[in-house]
């Protein structure tokens, strides 16, 4: 098995999660659906760092709060390669600037910590929900556009409340990640009490 990888992330409350996979369900058989407690908001992705190098990257942020932030699916799209998309998801009609700004400020902490490097891209706001097998992610780019093209959006907006430490589940069949250690947004962690979900 590879070395896992690690990330900060907005989860997707559970309410809300099974209303926006729903909005997949027509998608083509044969790519792999998020599991609703799966679904995230990525913050900084830390990539395979060391176990110590994710927990700095936490420990960065934990003097920053944040209102929680409410967020309405804009539209899906092709995530990765353009020739062979490695994942769908939704971006955002509401609360994508101030999540652009917040990945901005608060990714570039957490990378920075975890001695990463920075991020070069501008920051994308997006929810992934469904994963191609990669042996078919060429194949199945055009007829993804077309199934995007009519696709529904979820109808009703999300509340984001907590930041979280993700890293890989240890039994990936049934669930892609665990949470490591969660806290509210909008307030910082006891210092005697980090929150630990292992």
């Amino acid at each position: 098995m590879s070395r896992p990888n690690w990330f900060l992330a907005l989860p997707l409350p559970a309410d809300a999660a099974s209303v926006w996979l729903a909005a997949a369900a027509a998608a083509p058989p044969v790519l792999r659906r998020f599991h609703p407690a799966d679904l995230h908001l990525t913050l900084a992705f830390l990539g395979p760092c060391d176990e110590a190098a994710a927990l700095a990257a936490w420990q960065a942020l934990d003097g920053l709060v944040h209102q929680p932030i409410t967020i309405r699916a804009g539209g899906w799209r092709a995530l990765g390669s353009p020739a062979a998309p490695s994942a769908y998801g939704l971006t955002l009609a509401e609360g994508h600037p101030e999540l652009s700004r917040l990945l901005a400020a608060w990714g570039a902490q957490a990378l920075a910590a975890a001695g990463c490097r920075p991020e070069r891209r501008p920051p994308l706001p997006h929810l992934t929900l469904l994963r191609p097998p990669r042996r078919q992610a060429v194949e199945l780019r055009e007829p993804m556009a077309a199934w995007m093209a009519a696709a529904p959006l979820p109808p009703q907006p999300a509340l984001l409340s907590r930041l979280a430490l993700y890293t890989w589940a240890d039994e990936r069949r049934q669930r892609l990640f665990r949470i490591v250690c969660s806290r509210t947004l909008a307030s910082p962690p006891p210092a005697e009490s980090p929150t630990w979900n292992h």
